[in-house]
């Protein structure tokens, strides 16, 4: 991977976000607006983009890959979260849980898949794709009790409604019965997949709009918290899968994975749970900003 072209990529997703800011500023985007953009992405975008990585034909290696990163994500994410565990031990459990919760889970969807789609393209949607299934299924069970001071909803019911695993659903089918998609369906798809870059970055603008930098700026613990995100937790990925000898494509897709910032679910599950939303959204804001910075650096150990 050609730490430029990383860099070129990291840079369009910032400038996408730069005109979310200014445009929230601008009072173009609202918050109704930002919440109309995130269920279009994720009903909508997110799926199309899944579903069209599985309208392919695949070969004994293609399905070897998608059992091995499925396996990969499973490890990963427990191996995760447990150093996460041990690393930010001595905090009060409320903010112990942002920050554990924050560095397990990236921003996969709303960044990764753009970005891996830009960075190896369509095939390592494919991969990437499989590597969400554990990645939502612990979020959504564990990760959230984490979260929660109550009883949640049943994690099952949870997951059969998440749009991201229904299209894996689907799309796992029609890429083991081999039906291929007609032009007049898969265009649309591609279509529609294509939103999902520009409707991600729009709303983490949108987002960043809400705190003041200096409120961000005087926090050490999130500079801590960024720091294991950004760069330990891509790095113990990298270090674990070279000593398995994984293929090198799959690294690299789990590796940045891996490198992305904390994910948006973390500000929305602390608002629902009322769990720490002012560090919570601190913690996601500045990975974005400093992510900026941070995956080019892991492109360079790829």
């Amino acid at each position: 991977m050609q730490t430029s072209f990383v860099i070129q990529q990291v840079v369009v997703l910032a400038l996408l976000m730069a005109v979310g800011y200014i445009a929230t500023k601008k009072d173009i985007i609202n918050e109704n607006i930002s919440k109309g953009m995130t269920q279009i992405l994720t009903a909508i975008a997110l799926p199309a983009l899944i579903i069209s990585s599985f309208n392919m034909s695949y070969s004994k290696d293609t399905l070897r890959g998608v059992l091995l990163i499925f396996g990969y994500s499973i490890g990963i994410h427990i191996i995760t979260l447990l150093i996460s565990k041990i690393l930010f031990i001595k905090y009060p459990k409320e903010k112990k849980a942002v920050l554990i919760f924050g560095t397990a889970f990236p921003n996969s969807g709303f960044m990764g898949l753009p970005l891996i789609l830009e960075l190896f393209g369509q095939e390592a949607v494919l991969s990437a794709s499989v590597f969400m299934i554990p990645y939502h299924t612990i979020l959504w069970t564990y990760g959230e009790k984490m979260l929660s001071k109550e009883k949640t909803q049943s994690p099952f019911k949870v997951l059969v409604k998440t749009p991201a695993l229904i299209a894996v659903f689907l799309g796992t089918i029609m890429f083991i019965l081999k039906i291929e998609m007609p032009y007049v369906v898969s265009k649309p798809l591609t279509m529609l997949a294509a939103l999902t870059s520009p409707l991600s970055m729009l709303i983490l603008g949108e987002k960043m709009t809400k705190l003041k930098l200096k409120e961000i700026i005087g926090d050490k613990d999130i500079y801590y918290g960024c720091f294991i995100k950004l760069i330990i937790a891509p790095i113990t990925a990298l270090l674990l899968l070279k000593a398995i000898n994984a293929p090198q494509l799959l690294t690299s897709i789990v590796v940045t994975m891996q490198s992305l910032p904390t994910a948006i679910l973390l500000v929305v599950l602390t608002q629902k749970h009322d769990c720490e939303i002012e560090f919570a959204l601190k913690f996601n804001i500045m990975s974005h900003i400093l992510s900026i910075l941070t995956i080019p650096i892991i492109s360079v150990l790829l």
